[in-house]
């Protein structure tokens, strides 16, 4: 696997206290302005080509207001995708909890889920589905699509009870995958496609982008897919937007706002949706966006605040 599989900054940045006027949203596809028409800095973004080349990005967007100011690498091509999976599949979750489908509250017992063994104590199914999304579940059976890094830095089985310990782990995500197909009954490749993908005109995705990750260390596959830069700006928006696009509510509101609050509480995962806001948080954002746990593989990154457009 690539260093850095894929960069994708969504940057939309209000000039003043009060917008004077809505974000636009692309249509089959992105409408471009030239960066000084937005206040964009060439020679600034001349300095951020040349960073994203030093770090091997693939591809690389600034999106202001809804339209592109800046964009180079393969912007268009598939390109594997690491944690924001996890991201994505929160959006889907998020419907499904508000069309009822799926409780945040229900346990791992309530649900019947269980792994290989050693299977899941007692215990460890008290964790709910709300824990697994924030990354607190204290399940740290083996899990897929980890490295041996992670393998090793994975706490001890019965260290924490469920909801005491932020870890962040992978086989709470890939079980949220199976929880959500479970309640469901839908692939979350298909429906990332009909729920997101095809509502927000992404130009790029489809279904076949996705391939699940199976092994003997878990029966809760892992969910890899690839995505353009593109498409992936797309979602970017989507939630600076929350959750609507071009009228219509794609994602809920309350579970946008819920799942991009810049704790380790987090639903959707704070290490992979990346939220800046207003100047006090500027320094923030900036040094989640140079070393951010999530450069080993993709950023997106969303920006919405008073500041002038600068990059430094």
């Amino acid at each position: 696997m690539r260093r850095l599989l894929l960069l994708a900054i969504l940057a939309s940045l209000l000039w003043g206290r009060v917008a004077a006027a809505q974000d636009r949203f692309p249509g089959t596809a992105w409408d471009h302005v030239p960066p000084a028409q937005s206040g964009w800095s060439e020679a600034a973004l001349a300095d951020v080509q040349d960073w994203s080349k030093e770090i091997h990005s693939t591809a690389f967007m600034v999106v202001h207001r809804g339209v592109v100011v800046a964009e180079w690498g393969e912007t268009a091509k598939r390109t594997e995708l690491a944690s924001v999976r996890k991201s994505l599949l929160s959006a889907d979750l998020g419907i499904a909890v508000a069309e009822r489908k799926i409780s945040l509250d229900s346990t791992l017992a309530q649900l019947g889920i269980d792994d290989n063994p050693p299977s899941l104590t007692e215990v460890e199914k008290q964790a709910t589905v709300r824990m697994l999304l924030e990354a607190r579940s204290g399940v740290y059976h083996p899990a897929l699509y980890e490295t041996p890094a992670m393998a090793k830095r994975r706490p001890a089985r019965g260290s924490h009870e469920p909801g005491s310990f932020w870890y962040y782990n992978n086989w709470d995500f890939n079980a949220l995958g199976t929880i959500y197909e479970q309640a469901t009954g839908t692939g979350i490749y298909d429906a990332l496609d009909r729920l997101i993908a095809k509502p927000i005109g992404m130009q790029d995705y489809r279904p076949q982008d996705g391939v699940y990750f199976p092994g003997a260390d878990s029966i809760h596959r892992a969910y890899p897919l690839r995505m353009s830069a593109r498409d992936l700006a797309r979602f970017g928006l989507l939630y600076l937007n929350k959750g609507a696009w071009a009228g219509k509510q794609v994602v809920p509101a309350d579970w946008v706002r819920e799942s991009t609050q810049p704790t380790r509480r987090n639903l959707a995962s704070g290490s992979v949706m990346v939220i800046c806001g207003g100047p006090r948080r500027r320094r923030r954002c900036r040094a989640g966006f140079r070393r951010g746990p999530s450069l080993r593989g993709e950023l997106a990154a969303s920006t919405r605040s008073s500041f002038p457009p600068t990059i430094s």
